[in-house]
């Protein structure tokens, strides 16, 4: 049987066949391809559901995918020529001269971007013509962060010079921000992907950036505090929010026990999730959202939250006490020995943002019967193949 085989961030076809090609079967989402002169024929042959872009690599080149950085070392270091097809970005670092450069030793096709000191420019885009790829410049440092990068002002101070910062991932900037410092010490901004700010930042970082965001900018109101996480409170816990405006993307979840006045301690709520509160605090949570759209998931006694992966059989459906309200935001599975019955008598109420599975057909119809919000699905149990491959950074055939 073929392998079924997910995201591949890039594809290397240089030493590929048609052969290898058919073994390896259906690809989901490919970000680049990799080939050879005379291998064209061969990306007809892929299955694939989307390819990002192919990059051709002549005979006699070797290829880099992610970041090269160049500096006089590197090139000093150079005894023979070097071919090199660069998928990804190459930074020249401020001791590279022009001298440097006129040598033959380095070729360079690059499918990305090229960051150079402002007075070798010119110079550069005349010396790597070839390839998809566009230079900027630089005048202070440069500096690049991949993953989730939190600009704070002990970054900012460590700075010896203005910054060229560029992010790929998330980049998230403290509240505490000293936004003049800020202005002194950025030189430009890209990123390239999500950018997290409040809302008085707003300015100050739109005027670092020549262009917008390659992805998303999320603005966080100005006065509130952020909940980064699905947040449970108690009695005790609801102690910290008092006096405080709240903004979250999680679900905020109001146990059992807590009181109308400890509740109505809490400012306003800004909610792009959903909040689950005992009935009796309802009609105070609606007052406190400045958004009415948010959902109010209320319950009568108490309720069970699923987060990640359980499974559930006859035993612990029974250990639940009184009835209660069930929130699914991950995937929660039901055994074989699980009764319908049982469903009927100790779930008041099924809210289904993930995934909730059981092979027993009457378990599902009694489920669908106590469903009050069902944006996620009810299936039977699938197994996945042994054979499947998920997320692969590089794959050569």
């Amino acid at each position: 049987m073929k392998e079924q085989i997910g995201n591949v961030g890039v594809l290397n076809l240089l030493k590929a066949t048609e052969e290898s090609i058919r073994k390896a079967g259906a690809i989901g989402n490919i970000g680049v391809v990799l080939y050879r002169s005379g291998q064209g024929h061969l990306l007809s042959s892929l299955t694939a559901e989307n390819i990002g872009s192919t990059v051709e690599v002549p005979d006699g080149y070797s290829y880099l995918t992610g970041v090269l950085e160049i500096d006089r070392n590197y090139l000093e270091s150079l005894k023979k020529p070097l071919r090199l097809v660069v998928s990804g970005r190459v930074i020249i670092r401020k001791d590279v001269t022009g001298e440097l450069l006129d040598r033959e030793e380095l070729q360079l096709i690059v499918h990305g971007d090229i960051y150079a000191p402002s007075p070798l420019v010119g110079m550069i885009s005349q010396r790597f013509p070839e390839g998809s790829r566009d230079v900027k410049s630089y005048s202070g440092d440069i500096r690049m962060e991949n993953g989730h990068f939190t600009m704070t002002n002990a970054f900012l101070r460590s700075a010896e010079t203005a910054v060229h910062l560029v992010v790929n991932g998330k980049l998230e900037l403290s509240k505490e921000l000293d936004l003049d410092l800020f202005t002194e010490k950025i030189e430009k901004m890209e990123v390239n992907g999500l950018i997290q700010l409040f809302e008085e930042q707003l300015t100050a970082v739109h005027s670092k950036m020549e262009s917008g965001v390659h992805g998303a900018m999320e603005v966080l109101p100005a006065g509130y505090e952020r909940l980064k996480k699905t947040r449970r409170l108690n009695a005790r816990s609801i102690r910290s929010l008092a006096g405080k405006n709240i903004f979250t993307k999680k679900p905020l979840l109001f146990e059992a026990g807590i009181g109308r006045e400890q509740a109505a301690a809490i400012g306003s709520i800004r909610s792009t999730s959903y909040i689950v509160c005992n009935d009796e605090l309802e009609d105070l949570m609606y007052e406190k959202l400045e958004n009415l759209e948010t959902e109010i998931l209320p319950y009568e006694t108490d309720f069970i939250f699923i987060e990640g992966e359980q499974e559930w059989d006859e035993a612990q459906l029974q250990a639940i006490g009184q009835p209660s309200a069930v929130i699914i935001e991950g995937k929660l599975t039901f055994m074989d020995d699980v009764e319908p019955a049982s469903v009927g008598e100790k779930i008041s109420t099924l809210d289904l943002f993930g995934e909730l599975q059981t092979d027993n057909a009457k378990v599902r119809a009694a489920l669908r019967t106590k469903l009050r919000v069902n944006e996620g699905l009810i299936s039977e149990i699938r197994q996945v193949p042994t054979s499947s491959l998920q997320n692969i950074g590089e794959l050569s055939l």
